[in-house]
């Protein structure tokens, strides 16, 4: 869970997916907003040992998991829950962690003895949020309407990973270099991706544009193709806290969202919404209290105000719902809409993955505009969950482990046939 700014919800939504999580399978929540922490003041339980024991007396990090008392959770309806709490007060080694230590920490999340960990980032982007964060999506970014500035700063998080992501493809030691056509260009390309970084240089304003140049400099343009083919494959997933209408949160959210990708990324990035969080001033009050929005009583509407529809089983609803505009189709083949409008020109790319977010977001309201916010949660935690059923592909919500920088070019080239190098 990720956010540009802080003030977006990202820890309420954090805690809540996590705990919603839980009620299908064993999940832990990792606190890794490591400086200012809010979990720990989210979730008041006593906690025994916490991330200060991991760094400083070697315990390991699953012997850290605090589990919620009776206090809290009264029924034992998140008896599968349970969260690593950041260090109570301020400690420069862990506010900022060094590289080994980062690398530390995820070789034991990856080792977590539960089905889910979810990890909770610090806002914006530095090497303590990049180094967890996949190569291949974006994770969960959480912003609001309420705070349009952090639709840019979200924007700018998804612009770091993919630029990472191509900082270690063509990396001095890189593999790549290997490739039949491409160690000509060698000394070029590092030049090419840094002016695509750079915002104050219009030469090469973005990725399409890179991707451009990318295939001038090479003869032979199976790796752009690779490229292009990747950055299709990228998804973004998001979330809109404190969301007040469709016209609104795509007004003051999604358009400048979509726009920033657009401008400073590639029109070829895939976009999921995975849904929103309606304004409650319950949920702020939750927050206050130590006691999380769904660990309160369970209310249940007057009959006259419940659905008429049964209920059903949630996979079956999402089944019904299913439609590329709700984002769940493009698991499996090429992306077709964005990807087509893309090769047409910057302004038709931009505006076909507008029409997809609003046409996304109004057929998701269409059907779930009365939810609670409790089911808000749930409908979120649902869909993530359908993303990550199999078949799915590596670029999908979900990673399997946090992999080290070595690993993605393996990877990539695994995923390129008839790219191996000459020397593979």
């Amino acid at each position: 869970m990720a956010s540009g700014k802080g003030g977006v919800g990202k820890t309420t939504f954090a805690v809540n997916f996590a705990l919603a999580l839980s009620r299908r399978a064993p999940t832990v929540l990792v606190d890794l907003d490591t400086a200012t922490s809010s979990v720990r003041g989210s979730l008041a339980v006593p906690v025994a040992k916490d991330l200060y024991h991991f760094h400083r007396h070697g315990e390991k990090l699953a012997d850290c998991v605090t589990r919620l008392d009776a206090s809290v959770d009264p029924d034992g309806r998140y008896g599968q829950f349970g969260f690593v709490a950041a260090p109570r007060h301020y400690l420069e080694e862990l506010a900022n962690p060094d590289a080994a230590l980062r690398r530390r920490l995820a070789a034991e999340i990856n080792a977590m003895p539960a089905d889910y960990v979810v990890l909770d980032l610090r806002a914006g982007i530095d090497p303590a949020v990049a180094d967890f964060l996949p190569y291949t999506n974006s994770g969960v970014l959480v912003f609001t309407p309420e705070l349009p500035q952090a639709t840019a700063a979200a924007a700018d998080i998804v612009k770091a990973i993919v630029f990472r992501t191509l900082r270690a493809i063509f990396a001095p030691e890189s593999q790549v270099w290997a490739l039949p056509g491409v160690g000509a260009a060698r000394d070029l390309v590092p030049d090419l991706l840094a002016r695509a970084e750079d915002c104050y240089d219009d030469s090469v304003p973005n990725l399409d544009a890179f991707l451009a140049a990318l295939g001038a400099l090479l003869d032979d343009g199976a790796l752009v193709d690779a490229l292009r083919s990747l950055f299709a494959d990228f998804r973004v997933h998001y979330v809109l806290n404190q969301f007040d209408g469709v016209e609104k949160a795509h007004e003051r959210a999604v358009a400048p969202f979509v726009r920033n990708l657009a401008e400073q990324v590639s029109t070829l990035l895939d976009l999921t919404q995975l849904g929103w969080i309606v304004q409650d001033a319950e949920l702020h009050r939750a927050n206050c209290s130590g006691r999380p929005y769904l660990l309160g009583p369970e209310a249940r509407p007057p009959a006259a105000e419940r659905p008429a529809k049964p209920a059903r089983d949630v996979f079956a609803e999402l089944d019904s719902l299913r439609s590329a505009a709700l984002g769940l189709d493009r698991r499996v083949g090429q992306r077709t809409a964005a990807v087509r409008a893309a090769t047409a020109g910057a302004e038709a790319g931009v505006d076909a993955l507008l029409g997809e977010q609003l046409a996304s977001l109004r057929t998701m309201f269409s059907d779930r505009r009365k939810d609670s916010v409790r089911e808000n949660f749930n409908y979120c935690v649902y869909r993530a969950l359908n993303l990550m059923q199999p078949p799915r592909l590596p670029t999908e919500l979900g990673m399997t482990q946090i992999a080290p920088p070595e690993q993605l070019v393996r990877w990539l080239l695994r995923r390129m046939p008839g790219l191996q190098p000459a020397t593979a």
